[in-house]
Order: structure tokens, then sequence, then C-alpha cells
């Protein structure tokens, strides 16, 4: 028997159900055996057709799926925190100024909700993404007395490059909480000085793990960001970035920066077409803990999902011995416009966008077996997905401006 690498576990292959060809995921409608068994040829092939799966591919081997990571220059890092000095989570979280207000979104087994403030909720050029929680953290579910929920923004067009920020929202009041936007930032050396500029990203998924944030940079693998050093900077000046010629540091008028210190790269081998890391999510119901990552496709065929196990000890993907992390587990999936995918005990919620004019479908899933599709469960939009074990949810938010939600809904009910 094929045993995990890192673990020494058995690595067991998705059970394949009758009339399976080791291609795709199969959705499945509610009692779509007995329909079929009710429909002539004709009829049934366009059934078939009109299933959001795609055409046949095989199961990826995982180890094809690869990661290096790259880390930033330390002493760059050393200079920066030197300039700025090293702040936390709670010293953000104790300068909220946003106040979200208070929604109730239509969502299937709505368990909690609120809405941005009115400017973040209309704004045309900042695209909410990815989302994580304090529930991906830490084991509590808490982090430095608090409990807080993290949603990623990206720069579609707005003219200045800002890249991505990244919401802080203190969590103590889940109806109308306060929040803050930090600015992401990659370090670099100009002219011997330490300074940094935009992190262009996508962010489509985040996951906050221990003091790691990794963040999807799309066909570019993960970036990663230290929560213990966030760094105070100037404000005043929206148009300025980075270090400024009288030693000021500046991030388009944002009082918080996030430096990068690390870049996992990815690559393919064996023939394996590369991966596009659309989403990420934290799955703590694995052991070792790990990393499931989703691709977005459109019309979808042959979209694949990967897992990587976690090293609980220093928050890092696990590597072998040639410093290759290696994904632990791969499934073709083929499902069109997914969006956000969260495993628990097994148990796989997946989130599909149907555009900006259509509400959002959930799958649920287990690998060996058929998946029921909720079609219109969720907004409109729907992204990213994170599971809060203290609270049994599944979160996720919404993109469109002036349809923008952040919403769970209860885990067990699915």
């Amino acid at each position: 028997m094929k045993r995990s690498r890192r673990s020494g576990h058995p690595v067991v292959a998705p059970k394949l159900t009758p009339g399976d060809d080791r291609s795709a995921f199969t959705p499945r409608r509610p009692r779509m055996r007995e329909l079929f068994a009710a429909l002539g040829t004709a009829v049934l092939v366009a059934a078939l057709l009109a299933m959001p799966t795609s055409a046949a591919h095989a199961n990826p081997d995982p180890s094809n799926i690869r990661l290096d990571r790259v880390d930033t220059d330390p002493a760059l890092l050393d200079e920066l925190g030197l300039e700025l000095g090293r702040s936390t989570v709670a010293d953000v979280l104790a300068t909220t100024n946003r106040t979200a207000r208070a929604c109730t979104p239509s969502v299937k087994y709505r368990a909690a909700s609120f809405c941005w403030d009115p400017g973040d909720s209309s704004v045309q050029f900042w695209m909410p993404q990815g989302i994580t929680t304090t529930g991906d953290a830490s084991a509590d579910g808490r982090w430095q007395g608090h409990e807080a929920l993290l949603a990623a923004w990206y720069d579609k067009d707005s003219g200045r490059d800002m890249g991505v920020r990244i919401s802080f929202v203190d969590m103590a009041n889940r109806t109308t909480p306060e929040y803050r936007h930090v600015l992401l930032v990659e370090p670099r050396w100009e002219n011997g000085q330490a300074t940094y500029g935009p992190v262009r990203a996508h962010a489509g998924g985040i996951v906050w793990y221990g003091d790691h944030l990794y963040v999807n940079n799309t066909f570019n693998g993960l970036r990663v960001f230290d929560m213990n050093s966030l760094m105070r900077v100037s404000t005043g000046d929206n148009t300025k970035m980075g270090r400024q010629p009288d030693g000021s540091y500046h991030a388009h008028n944002y009082l918080w920066v996030l430096p990068q210190t690390a870049h996992y790269r990815p690559s393919t081998t064996g023939g394996e077409a590369r991966f596009r890391y659309s989403q990420t999510s934290l799955d703590r119901t694995t052991s070792p803990h790990s990393l499931l990552v989703s691709e977005y496709g459109n019309p979808g065929a042959g979209t694949r999902m990967a897992r990587f196990n976690l090293n609980q000890s220093t928050h890092h993907i696990a590597a072998d011995q040639d410093g290759y992390a290696r994904a632990d587990w791969a499934y073709t999936v083929g499902i069109r416009g997914m969006q956000g995918a969260v495993s628990v005990n097994g148990k796989f919620h997946i989130h599909r966008s149907n555009g900006a004019s259509t509400r959002g479908d959930v799958f649920i899933w287990r690998p060996g077996s058929y998946a029921t599709q909720h079609t219109g469960a969720v907004p409109i939009g729907p992204e990213d997905v994170s599971y809060w074990p203290q609270y049994g949810q599944v979160w996720s938010q919404s993109e469109y401006p002036n349809l923008r939600y952040v919403y769970a809904s209860r885990e067990a009910s699915w």
C-alpha cells in the first residue's frame, strides 16, 4: 500500500461509485438515477449536458503538484522592523475605524452575517475574495484574546496599483463588528534602503494558520505573511507607497502594512498541467492539519483540488528532503465556476459562482459518492469559504458592489 511521505499513513484512493470511469467528480441532484430511468434517450442526453460536470479527466498523481518555499531576505525584514517596529493583531484591532452593518442575506441554513460599511459595500475597484478566521489560526479559535475574521480584497482598477488589502474584523460583536483594512506589501531593497511595493495577487483564498497568513496568487502559488510582523506607517497622502525621500514610510494612506515573509513558488512535473491556486482553506480535521487548494475554471473542464500537509510546529507546508512541498492528495472535480472549497471530517463544501446576476450554488460531496447540488443556496457572487470549528459554521462572502455580504451557514445542517 502506498504511504504518505511525511505522515506514514496509508494513502487511500477515493472510492469510486459503480460506472465511474475514474474521471471527473460527479455532482448528483436528488433522485437523479430515478429520473434517468424515466427518461428517453434524447432527453437523457440533454439532461446530462445540463449538469455542471466536465469532460472526463483522470485524477492527478498528487506528487506531481509541487511548491518550493523561498524566504524573503531576513536582513531586509530586520531593516524594516528597525525602521517601523513590529506590531500585533491585537494592536490593529485596537485601532478599528469602520463599523459593519447588520444584514440578513438569503443563505441556506444561515447562522450569522454582516455587511461592510456603505463605502466598502459600494466601492468599485476593491473586490472582496478570500476569507479566514481565528478558527483557522488556533486550536481554541482565539488570537491574543480576540475572535477575528480576515477578508482579502484585490485592487481591480483603482489606477494606484495598491495590490491587496486585508480587513481585520473584531468579531466581539458578530452582527455589527468593527474593522480596519491593512495593506499587504512586498519588501525590497532600493538604493540600499529597505522599502516595499504592492502585492500583486488576486487573493482568491486566504488561510490564517498560527503566525502564518497564506494568500493565493493564482498561477504564482502562495504568498506568506508573518502575523507577528505588522508595521505601522505614516498616513496623510493616498498617492505615496514605500520609503519616501524624508525617510518616512507610506502605504496609500493605510495605517498598517503586513510585509511578505515567504513565497511558495509553484511547479508541476510528470506532464501534469500547471496548477491554478485559486482558493485555499484549512482542514483541522485531518492528521496532520492540511491546506486544501482548488482551481477556478469556466467552463471548468478538468478543475482539480489538492491537499498539502502542514507542519504543525513551524506552520510551514510540509516539505520533502529535496525541499519541495508536494501534494498528498489530489482529485479532478471538473466544476464550473468553483470559487471555494472546504472539507470537514471528509465532507466537502464547494461554492460555485454563476456570474453577476444569478445566485450561487453549494455542492456537498464525499469522495467516492455523488454530490448533492443546492441550487441558489447562497448570494450572487460567492467567494472563498472557511470553517470555524468553535461555532460549527462555514463562512463565505460575496464580491459584487452593492451585493456584498459576509455570512455563515450551519455546517451540520448540510
